[in-house]
């Protein structure tokens, strides 16, 4: 049985459904479980059962697309599922993960008054965040870039790092709920978002429209199977990027809108109560 650190390509190799274990995401899952429960042990605190389920699902998310079969397709094989593989990283994990944080364990692991505090601060802000994650979104899928890394165990760790690093700093701003670190309140929530969503169609847009294959990684690939065809297999990545992005953005802008609006209505109510009560005010 071959082992590997992480996923690769390798042009011209034949693919094969021999299992191939990448350590290096057995060792990344168990840092990021190990990790969170420690905190928790050491500042003894009880573990939020919600907070587990969405930090442990944003972990194993990670886990399943970097694992082979999925790290392995996408490495080399099919520009689909590179693209699945990095909408699992960007929609699913990061958000999974910011809200697996507690506000507690974010006040001990980046204090306000620390360096690396002010660091993230400063990477957090909603427009530095959007200008991060476009650009690697981007640079990220350009033809040269993708094809000089993907082909290296070191250069695809390092693409799925960035992907996962820009995406966490890309959602800081929509999932945090602590005003004082740089979260966003509704309506801006809403139409940072809806930005987000139209600025991801310029790289999908390629992937579908192009004449011809963009990535000769993927195209000159041995074919998984008889008719394979390079250009349907980068359609249905863009496809994926822009439909199945697009929808996971536009549900978060539909349930915080419809929550904020719910509470502003609420405290409508309760401030015509108030006044009903007592009665108008004396002139």
């Amino acid at each position: 049985m071959n082992v590997a650190w992480w996923c690769s390509g390798t042009p011209g190799l034949v693919w094969t459904w021999r299992y191939t274990p990448f350590l290096g995401v057995w060792v990344l899952t168990g840092l990021l479980l190990g990790g969170w429960r420690v905190a928790h042990r050491r500042a003894g605190r009880p573990i939020d059962p919600a907070a587990a389920r969405r930090w442990t699902a944003g972990v194993l998310a990670i886990a399943v697309v970097s694992e082979w079969p999925l790290g392995a397709l996408g490495a080399g094989y099919l520009a689909s599922v590179a693209v699945l593989r990095w909408v699992v990283l960007t929609f699913v994990a990061a958000p999974l993960l910011l809200a697996g944080i507690p506000t507690w364990l974010l006040d001990r692991w980046l204090p306000r008054s620390s360096r690396r505090w002010a660091v993230v601060r400063a990477v957090t802000r909603w427009p530095v965040a959007l200008l991060v994650f476009n650009a690697v979104m981007i640079g990220t899928h350009l033809p040269p870039v993708l094809e000089a890394l993907k082909v290296t165990q070191l250069g695809s760790f390092a693409t799925d790092l960035a992907h996962l690093g820009a995406a966490l700093l890309w959602w800081w701003p929509a999932m945090r709920r602590e005003p004082d670190r740089g979260a966003l309140q509704e309506p801006a929530r809403a139409f940072y978002l809806f930005a987000s969503s139209v600025l991801m169609f310029v790289p999908s847009s390629f992937l579908v429209f192009s004449s011809l294959p963009l990535y000769g990684l993927f195209e000159l690939a041995p074919p998984l199977w008889l008719g394979f065809d390079a250009q349907w297999d980068q359609q249905l990545g863009g496809i994926l990027m822009n439909v199945v992005g697009g929808l996971a953005l536009w549900v978060t802008i539909a349930i915080g809108f419809l929550r904020w609006a719910g509470a502003q209505e609420r405290a409508d109510a309760t401030a015509r109560r108030d006044r009903l009560g007592h009665g108008s005010p004396p002139r």
